[in-house]
């Protein structure tokens, strides 16, 4: 007696396309990555903020500076403390921007090792889906969660980090721009993933798709199939 194969989640047969995720369980998966994104954005925003208070409260070193900028200043003490208040600025700024850096390549780490390793993030394995190769299924090669990462990295927080950093380094028409940039790629993000094929801008420039690991349907199929089969007669 023959039995009909049962296909492994997230392998196709060759050359067929896997089928689309549900929208609301993509979109719960993404809410729940970029919630831990979120956390590790607040965390670093207080050892950010907790750095320069610091530098700031740090009462012998700016003496010991401003005491160094009075005697070089040749009378000029006005010119001395405006050294001082932008030695602060400029450690300041510095200390934002490593910040923004550090949630950036915090972003990109973890899609990747999620990718690599278990070939879907947390968030789509608690939502039953997982990130296959666009043509045939199967995980993911390094290169494909490599760029699939870089994008997602940058879409989701890349830009807003740089137009951060730019705001805070004094530019605000380029920091304006980069803001107008990461809305305009977020939304053409969420539209490809939310219609059509279903495929993010990371999904196809990786040339990755996400299906979902557990199909209700196909299950609830084979199991009435089952069920049917044991029911007949044997002659």
């Amino acid at each position: 007696m023959l039995r009909r194969a049962v296909p492994t989640p997230g392998i196709t047969e060759e050359g067929a396309a896997p089928a689309r995720p549900p929208r609301t369980r993509r979109l719960f998966a993404w809410a729940l990555d970029f919630a831990l994104v979120v956390a590790v954005a607040v965390l670093l925003g207080w050892f950010t903020f907790h750095r320069i208070s610091a530098e700031v409260s740090d009462v012998t070193s700016l003496a010991e500076t401003s005491a160094w900028q009075v005697i070089t200043s040749n009378g000029d003490l006005a010119g001395a403390g405006q050294g001082v208040g932008e030695s602060l600025w400029r450690h300041a700024v510095t200390a934002v921007q490593q910040g923004f850096t550090a949630l950036v390549v915090f972003t990109f780490a973890y899609h990747f090792l999620s990718l690599a390793v278990l070939g879907r993030t947390p968030g789509q394995a608690l939502t039953a889906l997982c990130v296959v190769r666009r043509r045939g299924g199967g995980r993911p090669g390094r290169g494909q969660a490599g760029i699939r990462a870089a994008v997602t990295a940058l879409v989701d927080v890349g830009w807003y980090a740089l137009a951060c950093c730019l705001l805070a380094d004094g530019m605000v028409a380029l920091s304006v721009l980069c803001w107008v940039v990461a809305v305009a790629f977020f939304a053409l993000n969420a539209a490809l993933a939310l219609m059509g094929s279903r495929r993010s801008l990371a999904d196809r420039l990786g040339g990755v798709t996400v299906t979902s690991a557990w199909q209700v349907r196909a299950a609830l199929t084979r199991l009435g199939g089952a069920v049917r089969r044991r029911g007949q007669p044997e002659y």
